[in-house]
């Protein structure tokens, strides 16, 4: 779990340190237009939406405890190259190879991380490992402003030492899990024939799923034909738009507010401690009391609230405060992370779905950078309404899973002859769920 963390911290801290570099002196010396910044922040997510699927796919023939590390170490050497971009058309290009680099990373380390945690448990775990991107807000601009500090030395800018600086403790932490990363339970040799078989066990109890699965086409293509997985990605694409946009144009949001520069930066990181707080109470309360549904419901209609009120008050202290209840827009994502993987029966398919999803779910970064322009300043108004609106499908599509769920495992139940507590699923162990996986009439969906 601490590799996974500080791994998921390094990409998020690289993937929008263009935001605090940008305000640092980056626009400037480069020359860029508004237009030509968005597109920057934009192109990142195109290799996301390419390479996320057959990197989940190839992630089950190849072991996640080389696959992950190399990535990292990739994706930190291409951020360190920032610091050689001349010019607008570099920058684009850098950053569609960054996003390719990193694509395959988030969903293969949440489907490595659900090889490990029964379904009851990866609430606290997905709150904790996304818990790091309110830190990105908060950590990351605190380290941008600290790094500046180098402006000038050995004659490199003080944007181009962000970079420098940020890559090369990325890939010194591929390095280190290259080292102390495990594949699987199985192969784990930290644990002892004890502790693995209770891990196994436990597992298999919870989805049944069996120490030793390798690859099933079937399983792979029963991802596709699930009708599901689309839905879910109509869900991930509308709650990643106004996280993707916040995290990448928050600095320059908050420039509306009359704060420039430096203090820009550093304005822009107490509402993300509040996300780091709030995201770690969501993942302990939704393994604690379940309802995931209920969870996620809450969290959008939280930030839709505040973005209307963002969009309707001219106060500049309201407006500020607001953005503290607009960190509720992680927790529906740390929710959803729990809500499909957990749902998602058979490595091949779970692994599979999660790549399609989440490659999906990017398209939105390609829009996301659009939606804070320039032009839109001060308020933001259309970047505001834009954001609520995904909240609305996102409202409408996240009831209708919850509603698909809820009837499937109603309909087994009755088959079944049985009352089954949602919260509570049958215990699978030894049970062989084959190319059905969630399917099986014998597997419960978390609510």
């Amino acid at each position: 779990m601490p590799i996974a963390v500080w791994l998921y911290l390094a990409s998020y801290i690289d993937r929008a340190n263009i935001g605090n570099a940008k305000v640092l002196g980056l626009a400037n010396t480069l020359h860029l237009t508004s237009n030509q910044y968005n597109w920057a922040l934009s192109i990142f997510f195109i290799g996301y939406v390419i390479f996320e699927t057959p990197s989940n796919i190839l992630l089950r023939k190849v072991s996640p405890r080389w696959y992950i590390p190399t990535l990292t170490v990739l994706w930190g050497m291409i951020c360190a190259l920032f610091a050689t971009v001349k010019t607008a058309s570099g920058l684009l290009a850098i950053r569609f190879f960054l996003g390719l680099a990193e694509a395959g990373f988030l969903p293969g380390i949440l489907y490595w991380l659900s090889c490990w945690y029964p379904r009851a448990v990866l609430g606290r775990r997905f709150g904790v490992l996304y818990s790091t991107v309110s830190l990105t807000g908060a950590f990351g601009g605190l380290l941008a402003t600290a790094i500046h500090a180098l402006d000038g030395t050995h004659g490199i800018a003080g944007w181009q030492w962000i970079f420098i600086v940020e890559g090369c403790i990325t890939a010194g932490f591929g390095l280190i899990a290259a080292v102390v990363m495990s594949a699987y339970p199985a192969t784990a040799k930290f644990l002892t024939e004890d502790e693995r078989r209770v891990v196994l066990l436990t597992n298999e109890a919870d989805r049944a799923q069996k120490a030793a699965e390798g690859f099933n086409g079937k399983q792979v293509l029963s991802a596709f034909t699930d009708w599901r997985t689309y839905l879910w990605a109509l869900v991930y694409i509308s709650i990643y738009i106004p996280v993707y946009s916040v995290i990448l144009s928050l600095p320059s949001v908050v420039t509306g507010l009359g704060y420039k520069g430096t203090t820009a930066t550093l304005m822009a990181c107490p509402p993300y401690g509040l996300g780091f707080i709030i995201v770690l109470l969501a993942g302990w309360s939704a393994d604690k009391y379940g309802k995931l549904f209920h969870h996620y419901i809450a969290a959008v209609l939280v930030t839709s609230v505040a973005l209307i009120v963002l969009m309707a008050v001219e106060n500049l202290v309201v407006r500020y405060i607001m953005f503290f209840f607009v960190m509720f827009m992680f927790i529906p994502v740390s929710i959803c992370w729990v809500w499909l993987t957990a749902n998602l029966a058979g490595p091949n398919k779970r692994a599979t779905a999660m790549g399609f999803v989440f490659s999906v779910g990017n398209i939105g970064g390609t829009v996301s950078g659009q939606i804070y322009r320039a032009e839109w300043a001060p308020r933001y108004v259309q970047g505001h309404a834009i954001n609520l609106g995904c909240y609305v499908i996102a409202l409408v599509a996240g009831t209708a899973l919850y509603w698909s769920y809820k009837r499937d495992n109603e309909h087994r139940d009755r088959a079944a002859r049985e009352t089954v507590r949602r919260e509570k699923p049958l215990d699978l162990l030894g049970e062989d769920l084959g190319d059905l996986g969630d399917r099986h009439p014998n597997f419960r969906y978390y609510l």
